[in-house]
């Protein structure tokens, strides 16, 4: 027997800061389950989620009270506690590799990977944004994260040059490896007659998604200026759901109140349950995805994993998933004008959804599985 068949895969810990409260539990439980998959003895150290029920994988909620209204320094703190207290457990449990998940690449960020080095573990870094979108010339720690980590991971190729770009020639092991679906998530969704029922939206409208927080980058401000041309067009009907600030609200719903859109637009404010989730993303026709900026979008995949094509502004991620109109359709990112004519398109011609939605479901189970996904994040900790 060979000594690659006979040595076990190393043990790896997945070390992840936002769970539920970000929507973050359905990917990590997906990628704990892809990793056991592939033989690997895995524990996620994370928040409580409705997807620790049946996890095949070690769950240890560690993070704790990181998020809230608390002031900013005493969450700081304990996220700190937190992140020492989830890699000593590591490296005590045997642990060989973590997998970190960044956003900031702020400090934080460097504190957990460089306490991996001390402790003589491997670490595996998916940058989900090569900078914030928020304040894309912010990453404060990028060089020193890329220094500490033995890989980063991009998702696509668009995200790996942009990650190589910022890095500026500072020394970095680099490598893609996509994101999967979401199908295993939702085995019995709800038929889209039985998401509208449950959301109480009409049976007979073109429903269009707008899904998750609105940061000044996703674009739903692009998305209302769109509207405007079909404000008379009683066929169509914008859901807006997900959690807003206050501020937000009152913007958006002045500006539909100023251009005559009540009718076409209902506010679904707030956090959106994991129960309901399902139906958000059954009832629409489409899912609309108007970003100014963008390096990987979970949206767009939970969409297709739940059969909806997606609207989405022409940036490269975008391009990547959706094909030349073939699982959804592109417009010109920030282009209000185009945007409309693509939604006036729709409306001239619904039954084109039919063969978007399949072609979308079929790409999002084939293209996106997590046992690709898996294999190829297997053998890259296998060669650290």
């Amino acid at each position: 027997m060979s000594s690659a068949a006979s040595s076990p895969k190393p043990a790896i810990a997945i070390i992840e800061t936002i769970g539920s409260h970000g929507g973050m539990h359905y990917y990590t439980d997906n990628q704990a389950h892809a990793l056991v998959n592939q033989g690997h003895a895995t524990t996620l150290y994370s928040l409580p989620a409705s997807t620790d029920v049946g996890a095949r994988y070690r769950k240890v909620d560690t993070f704790k009270a990181i998020y809230g209204s608390d002031p900013k320094a005493i969450r700081g703190l304990r996220l700190m506690r937190d992140l020492t207290t989830s890699l000593l457990a590591a490296k005590k449990s045997g642990a060989k590799v973590c997998i970190f998940h960044l956003f900031k690449m702020d400090i934080f960020e460097l504190y957990a990977v460089r306490l991996c080095k001390l402790l003589g573990m491997k670490s595996m870094a998916i940058v989900h944004d090569v900078a914030r979108l928020d304040q894309p010339n912010q990453r404060p720690q990028l060089g020193r994260i890329a220094a500490a980590c033995d890989l980063l991971i991009a998702h696509n190729g668009f995200s790996q040059t942009a990650l190589l770009a910022a890095l500026d020639g500072a020394p970095a092991n680099v490598t893609v490896v996509p994101s999967g679906n979401y199908i295993a998530q939702f085995p019995d969704p709800p038929s889209k007659v039985q998401a509208r029922e449950r959301l109480g939206l009409p049976q007979d409208k073109l429903v269009i998604l707008f899904f998750g927080n609105p940061r000044r980058e996703k674009g739903l401000h692009v998305l209302l200026e769109a509207l405007v041309a079909h404000r008379d067009d009683a066929r169509l009907l914008l859901l807006v759901a997900g959690k807003m600030k206050p501020e937000e609200e009152a913007e958006y719903r002045a500006f539909a109140s100023e251009h005559g859109l009540n009718d076409r637009i209902r506010f679904d404010i707030g956090h959106v349950d994991d129960a309901d989730a399902p139906a958000y993303y059954r009832a629409p026709d489409i899912v609309a995805l108007p970003y100014l900026r963008i390096y990987e979008s979970a949206v767009a995949l939970m969409a297709m994993s739940l059969e909806r094509p997606v609207l989405a502004s022409d940036l490269p991620p975008m391009r990547d998933v959706i094909g030349d109109d073939a699982r959804g359709l592109l417009f010109a990112a920030s282009d209000a004008q185009s945007l409309s004519a693509r939604i006036g398109e729709l409306l001239a011609n619904p039954e084109q959804l039919t063969d978007l939605a399949t072609n979308a479901a079929t790409y999002a189970a084939r293209d996106r599985h997590w046992d690709v996904t898996g294999r190829m994040l297997s053998a890259q900790a296998e060669s650290l």
